[in-house]
């Protein structure tokens, strides 16, 4: 195995190792329901612009290429806040536990 090559810069680091890529980043004083709830309204804001840029018409004027990065996004905010509000509904690192 080789050695990893890393760099952070902004509390975001990312790892080159072998054929794979890993992107770590750190978020100090935050529950997994606060940052879950932070990229819920991430994705709504995302979503609200896509969807108001659809009815005028312009979504589907852009580049394909650029309707499916955008699309990517959402997945990415989605699939965050999901693992965050799953990690809270176990009851990890201030998150919400079934005790209570």
């Amino acid at each position: 195995m080789t050695s990893p090559h890393q760099h952070t810069r902004y509390g975001l680091t990312a790892e080159h190792r072998n054929a794979d890529i890993h992107l770590h980043t750190r978020i100090p004083c935050e529950s997994p329901l606060s940052l879950a709830t932070e990229k819920s309204a991430q994705l709504y804001a995302l979503l609200f612009l896509a969807r108001d840029s659809a009815e005028s018409g312009i979504f589907g004027d852009l580049n394909p290429e650029i309707q499916l990065r955008v699309l990517s996004l959402a997945i990415g905010l989605a699939q965050e806040a999901l693992v965050l509000s799953e990690l809270a509904a176990q009851g990890g690192a201030g998150g919400v536990s079934e005790d209570g």
